[in-house]
């Protein structure tokens, strides 16, 4: 059994639980339930105060060293729309 920390909650999770947001190696980032992609990816769990906590403290441009604010964004929204924050 493999577990993950959710940066929203620092609680540990099977890594089947949580949502995976990876940085690729083209310099974008995907949102990846399926783990199939690989690179510097960080984990979040299901729950909607977990994921508005991860966007309020600017967790994905941390645990990832990502500057590209746009695509921060887009994933950010993303997420909001999965859970219907």
């Amino acid at each position: 059994m493999i577990e993950r920390k959710c940066q929203g909650c620092n609680s540990k999770f099977k890594r089947e639980e949580l949502i995976k947001i990876t940085k690729l190696n083209d310099n974008t980032l995907k949102i990846n339930p399926s783990s199939k992609e690989l690179g510097r990816s960080l984990y979040v769990c299901k729950n909607s105060d977990c994921i508005k906590n991860l966007i309020k403290k600017k967790r994905i441009k941390s645990a990832l060293k990502y500057n590209n604010q746009k695509e921060i964004a887009r994933i950010e929204n993303e997420l909001k729309k999965c859970l219907s924050i």
